[in-house]
């Protein structure tokens, strides 16, 4: 339906020129990947594909976002519904593809990516974390396994006026989820790999294979230097001897309870965390919690136990006013002055863009909302709607003029609380929805 509009429609009203520049530059943006499917699929079935792409970047719905049936009443109208999910059924059932195909697409993107920010004079940033997809009620469906729910964590917190709520972890069933996502400072991030695993069952995967996979993809395919950024839940003896085994630059928030090699001493991280003193303070402002804090940092050269060979450098992070405890933050790079220790500082707290991604994808692009008993269908559909992710991604990061202009027609907001906010993801998916929907509806049955 909508490669028709590119080809057959013309723009009578700006309504309509909206939507079909937004079209054009979906199409520009999934051609390569097109062209692929193009050579295993039958032509109708990549069509059905360009034009699942655009329904879920149209259709906002947490809950039945990505229902097949919400779905198909939307691709063809809601008249002709059953044709609609039929359609995507047979795409996502075809066994000429994978979800490794987007995988690949996404990888080659990766590999330009790098080479730009390098280029540019940039330090490419690859930041690594781990969520999970929390299916409460289901329990039949292929790949299912133990996770922990987060969510169980939320709503269980203790509020006063209410009985005490259970202290032990509450795992449902769900389905792990790693990510990597590109990124320098100071710039949108874009998607790297995503990769959804089981514990359980035929599809069982180890963590470990997935981390060795994809640090073995980037030591043979990209040349450019690249710093991987990792939180605390991969610091430990393992991931370090993967990264230096592949040569790859990495930092690392550390955890205080380890031993590390200090003057040839083995000391614990607090004992060596007393040992090196502040060099530089700055006030900085912390956007996720809004308000100003007053920090030092100090560094000091260390080695892990098992890896002596290799020296590594420890940034100790402190507030001023001494609220919680100092963090820890385990560099392979050399510190020689402080404009690069900051930058360490300023890089770790990028990381967070990472944790914004997963909070996007399940929350606006209603990634937990599959229905599907299949683990390979499951992993296509969701293929699918991370590459419309990373398009919105494209979008914000090379067109933010385009975008401002498409908020003030499509998604305005007045008040001092979104002159100051910054939500321009949530709002240019507000915004792309509102246009393809008048589009939509201005030409469906």
């Amino acid at each position: 339906m909508f490669l028709q509009h590119l080809q057959d429609n013309v723009a009578d009203s700006k309504d309509q020129r909206d939507g079909l520049k937004i079209l054009h530059r979906l199409d520009d943006h999934t051609r390569e990947l097109r062209v692929k499917l193009d050579d295993v699929l039958d032509r109708r079935l990549v069509r059905t594909f360009f034009n699942l792409a655009v329904i879920i970047l149209m259709f906002r719905e947490r809950r039945m976002g990505l229902l097949l049936s919400e779905l198909g009443g939307h691709l063809c109208g809601q008249s002709k519904a059953p044709a609609g999910t039929k359609r995507i059924s047979n795409l996502l059932r075809s066994k000429k593809w994978t979800s490794k195909l987007i995988d690949d697409y996404f990888f080659a993107q990766t590999v330009q990516g790098i080479h730009e920010l390098v280029q540019s004079g940039k330090r490419a940033l690859l930041l690594w974390d781990d969520s999970r997809i929390e299916k409460h009620e289901s329990w039949l469906s292929e790949g299912l396994c133990s996770v922990w729910s987060s969510k169980a964590k939320r709503l269980t917190r203790m509020r006063p006026g209410y009985y005490r709520p259970p202290k032990e972890r509450i795992c449902v069933p769900g389905i792990k989820w790693s990510a990597v996502f590109l990124s320098a400072l100071g710039q949108a991030p874009r998607v790297a790999q995503m990769t959804w695993w089981t514990t359980r069952g035929k599809h069982k995967e180890d963590p470990d294979n997935i981390i060795w996979r994809l640090l073995h993809k980037i030591d043979q395919q990209i040349i450019d230097p690249v710093l991987h950024v990792f939180d605390r839940g991969d610091a430990s003896e393992k991931m370090v001897r993967y990264l230096l085994h592949f040569n790859q630059d990495f930092l690392i928030r550390w955890r205080k309870n380890v031993y590390l090699l200090y003057d040839q001493k083995r000391l614990r991280i607090d004992q060596i965390s007393r040992k090196t003193k502040p060099r530089v303070c700055r006030t900085i402002y912390d956007k996720e919690r809004k308000k100003t804090r007053r920090i030092s940092i100090g560094w000091t050269s260390v080695a892990h136990p098992d890896h002596a060979h290799k020296q590594l450098t420890m940034i100790v992070v402190r507030n001023i006013k001494h609220s919680g405890g100092p963090m820890y933050l385990l560099c392979s790079l050399s510190i020689q002055n402080a404009a690069i220790a900051w930058e360490m500082v300023a890089t770790y707290a990028h990381r967070w863009e990472a944790e914004q991604g997963f909070r996007f994808l399940k929350s606006e692009m209603g990634i937990e909302s599959p229905r599907l008993w299949f683990w390979e269908n499951r992993l296509k559909l969701m293929a699918i709607v991370t590459l419309v992710n990373d398009i919105l991604l494209h979008t914000l990061r090379t067109n933010r003029d385009w975008v401002e202009k498409l908020f003030r027609r499509w998604c305005h907001r007045t008040g001092k609380r979104y002159r100051k906010a910054s939500v321009p993801l949530y709002r240019l998916r507000l915004a792309i929805s509102a246009c393809l929907s008048s589009l939509w509806h201005q030409s469906s049955g």
